[in-house]
């Protein structure tokens, strides 16, 4: 569990609680906590466990999310490890579900985020939202392919994901869902939509890099695509020919039925809209890197 400067102590309790909950389904749990708050310090110390390690590092600078996880795991040395966030708890036996299915085979498994109490009833669907905040992993697959590439500050996750299914290793989810008590992701207010949009600003330049590093799924295009249409439909429509303003209807519908609820589809537009606008310079971004 990485543990930073900007933590939340109600979230952190709630999380460490929820994990020595189900201590029987790991040898050791290690909070690598680079915060330097002396409040977080205290309250990871308070816990009493002889399973619970406490490592303590300095801040870092800029948050690089594949080095400080690459950091994280010079303290591992199991086969099977949870990487579990700060912000996150796990439901009853979710670890142990977690685990069953990393001993079938697969290398890489997630539980997807809810938001709510009653969100965690709800299955979790056929989509594939991979992420290392409520996970787990086989390790010795991951030093075979040179653990996390630290040119990817952010969206480590989902290069990771990436990076297994091109080497043809097995990934999956586990059915359930982990209460993810930062709801900025959820889009569920106007304030959480535009902080995400502000994010996704400067997140297309991951999507690029995965692109140009050939790990890309090709359908992750659609999305940029359809974003991108509002744009276009706009611009034709409104420079060169009126009626090609009609397409919006289609594209506004299409969206209105894959987010369900109008509200849904406004807060999700926002941050889709600032994502596909970004791309160019994601785009630059990449080839600058490679």
């Amino acid at each position: 569990m990485p543990v930073g400067p900007r933590d939340r102590i109600d979230w952190l309790k709630a999380s460490i609680e929820s994990l020595l909950r189900q201590s029987d389904f790991y040898s050791r749990f290690i909070i690598y906590d680079n915060s330097e708050r002396e409040d977080i310090g205290k309250v990871i110390d308070s816990y009493t466990s002889n399973k619970l390690v406490h490592i303590k590092d300095k801040r870092m600078k800029r948050v690089n999310m594949a080095i400080l996880r690459n950091r994280m795991l010079q303290y591992a040395t199991e086969r099977y490890l949870f990487m579990i966030d700060s912000d996150v708890v796990i439901p009853e036996n979710g670890l142990q579900k977690m685990l069953h299915t990393l001993t079938q085979g697969v290398v890489m498994t997630w539980m997807h985020y809810a938001y709510s109490f009653e969100e965690l009833q709800k299955p979790s669907g056929a989509e594939e939202n991979p992420n290392l905040g409520c996970s787990a992993v086989d390790f010795e697959i991951l030093k075979k392919i040179g653990l996390f590439d630290e040119k990817y500050e952010r969206d480590e996750d989902v290069w990771l994901y990436a990076k297994l299914r091109k080497l043809g290793y097995r990934v999956m989810k586990t059915e359930g869902r982990c209460l993810h008590l930062n709801k900025v992701h959820a889009r569920q207010d106007l304030r959480s939509s535009l902080e995400e949009a502000k994010r996704n600003f400067w997140r297309s330049k991951y999507d690029m890099m995965l692109l140009l590093d050939g790990l890309a799924d090709p359908t992750f295009l659609t999305s940029y695509a359809y974003f991108w249409s509002y744009y276009v439909t706009g611009v034709i429509g409104g420079l060169v020919f009126k009626p090609f303003l009609f397409l919006y209807i289609p594209i506004i519908g299409f969206g209105l039925w894959y987010y369900k609820r109008p509200k849904r589809y406004i807060l999700n537009l926002i941050p889709g809209l600032a994502l596909a606008i970004s791309s160019p310079y994601g785009l630059f971004y990449a080839l600058r890197r490679r």
